[in-house]
């Protein structure tokens, strides 16, 4: 039995290896200690049954199939944990807002200044919705104060203490394409698909990608920072400041024109000290 349990022993260094590496490239978050201490009868104990009757020789099926269990365990919880079970404690602490219905005819200014990642979307209706982006990082979930009062209104998304196991790469944002919002936004190795979207005078800093859409609706856009931007082939933007363009582009008086038929749409302001790549986005179609 001793060959037959030294290959199971393989399998569970393999599987806890598995777990480590899946941390260290950024899709295992470590919270899922948590959940292998909160299962500790079913979790733990085995393990030193396993490793107590293993060190004094006695029962030694009983210990081969302990060595089973644990790996079937070792291979369980991270399944769970991709598939988002509600039992593990990883999820037990709910971490979307979501709010439906918003007033159309107000225009709220998005307002975040985080040291982790936003991925920013759009979705057909009003309202919006905040939820983790679930990797490991350094950031805590979200919380959003929403102004009740005022012009623009706001919404203040911002990070709540949150233990170190629990913490994030940052947030997910989507925002409903029936109302009118303003962007600050700082943020970091973040995306921001703007599409179908109505905007007024927005400020992005930081570092990502940014997708202009051609249904973007938009006065001036302000990017700090390092980023590639694509803009879509349909729609006429003008872009100021010291950036990278595509050789189809327009240098003109008043900045870098990617059409010259049709008068720009969209204005985009590179503010000094920036890195910034333009390219053109093409249609899926094509």
């Amino acid at each position: 039995m001793n060959r037959y349990q030294n290959s199971i022993k393989v399998i569970i260094l393999f599987l806890i290896s598995i777990q480590l590496f899946l941390y260290f490239i950024g899709l295992l978050r470590p919270s899922i200690i948590y959940d292998y201490l909160d299962y500790f009868p079913f979790t733990l104990i085995p393990i030193i049954l396993a490793l107590y009757f293993s060190r004094k020789g006695y029962y030694d099926n009983l210990v081969s199939y302990l060595y089973i269990y644990i790996a079937i365990v070792l291979l369980f919880f991270p399944t769970a944990y991709f598939l988002r079970f509600d039992f593990l404690t990883t999820y037990s602490i709910s971490s979307k807002i979501q709010v439906d219905e918003i007033e159309n005819n107000s225009e709220y200014l998005v307002k975040v200044d985080t040291n982790g990642s936003i991925n920013l979307s759009t979705f057909k209706n009003s309202g919006y919705s905040v939820d983790i982006i679930n990797r490991p990082g350094k950031v805590g979930y979200p919380q959003v104060i929403e102004t009740l009062v005022g012009n623009p209104r706001a919404l203040l998304i911002q990070e709540i203490d949150t233990t170190r196991l629990l913490q994030v790469a940052g947030w997910n944002i989507k925002l409903g394409n029936q109302n009118t919002w303003k962007l600050d936004i700082l943020s970091f190795e973040s995306k921001f698909d703007l599409n179908d979207i109505s905007l007024t005078s927005s400020k992005i800093a930081g570092t990502g990608e940014i997708i202009i859409g051609e249904d973007l609706i938009a006065d001036e856009i302000f990017i700090t920072g390092s980023y590639t931007i694509y803009v879509s082939e349909d729609l006429p933007v003008v872009v100021t400041g010291k950036a990278v363009v595509p050789s189809d582009w327009i240098n003109a008086t008043i900045g870098f024109l990617n059409q010259t038929e049709e008068v720009y749409k969209i204005k985009i302001i590179i503010e000094d000290g920036s890195q910034v790549e333009l390219l053109n986005l093409k249609k899926e179609n094509e």
